[in-house]
């Protein structure tokens, strides 16, 4: 399971005010899975005062064996799980009310697999969505869901430790100092400039991927984004992993950019 990924989903429940769709991406589909059954657990169980769930209630143990009443799960191998009609049931029956819980989880793994009208039909339950119901979307392929859908998500990233970014320390003190001037003086211009070609643009996104996880961990002390929470510092975070992806099949590199800079960082 990937820990940083995890621990921001942990630190992010326990907040308490849980988005209504959740998606976690990552190509590890078991930790994923994992950490989707964790969050069902955590909005479930009836003791947690060791943490977010006990994991030996009533509630925890059938989560485990997937007997919950109030948790609708969709496994990847389910294909018929994704059509339209069958998106529509799955619509229909979380907002049937509960039988024991505060509310219904409902899990969908892979959930790339749903095509345009799946999609668009599951879409429209989260531009309204019902109270206490909570939906858990993992995928393998970011590119493959709906833009709109992953707007309306909050996206956690489960990325494998080997791949994590690394920097030269010349690279990241230059970095450091480009987005330091644009908090001090306001001007997007230098950012977007150096934004130019798409590889330095990764670039950047991926040098505050790698900030604000650190600062949302805990892991670093002072610099850009001190004054953040960790759960403003996990949302900016997910911001800038979903422009990343969107970065990679669009050529007008500068309007994103400035457009994330002006919306997340510009305040």
């Amino acid at each position: 399971m990937n820990s940083s990924g995890q621990v921001l989903l942990d630190r992010y429940l326990k907040m308490g005010r849980i988005h209504p769709c959740i998606l976690l991406v990552g190509p590890d589909k078991a930790a994923k899975l994992s950490a989707a059954v964790r969050m069902a657990k955590s909005i479930f169980c009836s003791d947690k005062s060791t943490g977010l769930f006990c994991g030996k209630c009533s509630s925890c143990q059938r989560i485990e064996k997937e007997i919950y009443p109030d948790l609708l799960l969709f496994k990847e191998d389910n294909e018929e799980a994704l059509k339209v009609e069958n998106v529509r049931d799955i619509i229909y029956q979380m907002e049937v009310a509960p039988l024991e819980g505060r509310g219904k989880v409902c899990i969908i793994e892979e959930a790339h697999r749903m095509n345009s009208a799946s999609s668009n039909a599951f879409l429209k339950t989260l531009e309204e969505p019902k109270e206490n119901r909570f939906f858990i979307l993992t995928t393998t392929k970011l590119g493959g869901l709906l833009p709109t859908l992953v707007s309306r998500s909050l996206l956690f990233h489960f990325k494998p430790e080997s791949e994590t970014v690394q920097f030269s320390a010349e690279e990241w003190t230059a970095l450091e100092k480009l987005l330091g001037d644009f908090q001090s003086t306001k001007e997007v211009d230098p950012v977007v400039d150096f934004c130019e070609e798409k590889e330095s643009a990764l670039r950047l996104l991926q040098f505050l991927q790698v900030a604000l996880r650190k600062q949302a961990l805990g892991e670093s002390q002072g610099g850009l984004f001190a004054s953040l929470s960790p759960l403003e510092c996990t949302y900016k975070y997910q911001k800038t992993v979903e422009l990343e992806g969107k970065l990679r099949s669009n050529a007008n590199t500068g309007l994103l950019v400035e457009s994330l800079m002006r919306q997340e960082f510009l305040k």
